[in-house]
């Protein structure tokens, strides 16, 4: 029987929301032994994007310390001395000291632009060509598949609360979180201890790993979380012209009046 177009149309739209309403588990969240994390952090290496130790001078990194600078000029006069405020004032200024390179990823980032005395943002660029993409959350790990995480700050005693992101084209958006109450989100947030053992990593498989507490216990825990992005996900975050959503993003201003508790 051949379809009409119409036919062809329903039948399409049928099995996508089938196979949505059959994708929505996004995270495993499983606790495991000091030996299993142990091993895997040994292995980190390999699928963890290592920020380059040193930059070279260059057209594109004079490109976005100017853009980065001229952005900071436009922020509410007020703002920036709150910020020179967090920084001492001869410590904070535009050169390479600020950036971060992602050549896997091929991201310039112009740090510690905070969004509360908590928590920093991160101006991304396109190392290639230099031009601004957007502003997000600072990471906390990034794999080689692109997905990075980062852990929202709260004033004392923050739960677990992590954010992942992922670069599509010339966008940088949010697409799924996970929060637990259960859980402390101190450890993320400093990723090595006193030990040298990492407290986040990502694993192989977009598999995350986190040493935290368990506020209910108190005591340290080791999780390894699956991280799967669902058709739901993708669905959501395709527009009309295939290019994908970028992250909601609140001004400075907002976010500054708004807060984080």
């Amino acid at each position: 029987m051949k379809l009409t177009d119409k036919q062809f149309w329903i039948l399409l739209i049928v099995m996508v929301y089938a196979s949505v309403a059959s994708a929505q588990t996004v995270f495993s969240v499983e606790k495991i032994s000091e030996t299993e994390y142990v091993k895997a952090e040994r292995e980190c290496s390999r699928y963890n994007v290592i920020p380059a130790d040193t930059i070279a001078d260059n057209d594109i990194v004079s490109m976005v310390l100017k853009e980065s600078q001229a952005k900071f000029e436009r922020l509410d006069s007020a703002w920036q001395q709150e910020i020179y405020a967090i920084y001492d004032n001869s410590d904070f200024g535009f050169n390479k000291r600020w950036l971060t390179f992602l050549p896997e990823l091929k991201l310039y980032g112009f740090n510690n632009i905070p969004e509360s005395p908590h928590d920093d943002a991160i101006w991304w660029f396109d190392s290639e060509n230099g031009k601004y993409i957007c502003r997000a959350a600072c990471p906390t790990a990034i794999n080689t598949n692109g997905i990075y995480v980062s852990q929202v700050g709260y004033d004392c005693d923050w739960p677990l609360d992590l954010r992942f992101f992922r670069r599509e084209g010339n966008f940088i958006y949010e697409f799924e979180s996970y929060k637990s109450l259960q859980y402390s989100g101190e450890g993320p947030y400093c990723q090595t201890e006193e030990s040298g053992l990492s407290t986040i990593f990502w694993h192989d498989n977009n598999t995350l790993y986190v040493k935290t507490i368990d506020h209910k216990r108190q005591e340290s825990v080791y999780l390894k979380i699956k991280v799967q992005q669902t058709v739901r996900d993708m669905l959501e975050n395709v527009m009309p012209n295939k290019a994908v959503r970028p992250a909601p993003i609140k001004s400075v201003r907002d976010n500054k009046k708004g807060g984080k508790h």
